[in-house]
């Protein structure tokens, strides 16, 4: 099932490519500068520098990746960007004593890639049974905007304009 791109999968797209990029530069960094980072390699809690390196510079592809592949609309691509964000704020959580902020930050994103990913996506496109109902209800709208209006019911009278009675 495909949806039109609408701003919410331009926005998602654009954070998952940003959150891919930031993984790449995150994982040069380790790769190539550790002294950069907060803890030491001892202090890291699973992999050391290097092999963080290579893994979030791997995985920072794979996000931008699903960032593009969320471009095309397809469900599989929002569920897979879906997955991938979860996974990216886990990994970021082993990270986070090596750089706090850095790593907060991403965190962040990853939230609101989750939320855009989840909230406001439009309908899907070559649905014909949405496509028909949206017609109809354009349709039953437009009528009723610009039908002629029908003769409005008279008034009955009321007590204080009816007739009076004389007083016996």
């Amino acid at each position: 099932m495909r949806t039109q791109a609408n701003g919410w999968q331009y926005f998602v797209a654009t954070l998952l490519i940003v959150t891919g990029v930031i993984n790449v530069i995150q994982g040069l960094a380790a790769i190539f500068t550790p002294g950069f980072f907060v803890a030491t390699e001892t202090q890291m809690l699973i992999l050391e520098y290097g092999a963080w390196g290579v893994l979030l510079g791997l995985w920072g592809v794979v996000l931008v990746a699903a960032g593009l592949a969320v471009l095309s609309g397809s469900a599989w691509a929002r569920v897979l960007a879906i997955v991938l964000s979860a996974l990216n704020a886990v990994a970021q959580l082993a990270f986070l004593i090596a750089m706090p902020l850095w790593s907060v930050v991403v965190i962040a994103l990853d939230i609101l890639v989750i939320y855009g990913l989840t909230a406001g996506w439009p309908i899907a496109v070559g649905d014909d049974d949405s496509e028909r109902s949206r017609e109809a209800s354009y349709q039953a709208g437009y009528r009723a905007a610009h039908d002629r209006p029908r003769a409005a019911p008279r008034p009955t009278s009321s007590p204080e304009h009816g007739h009076q009675q004389s007083p016996n």
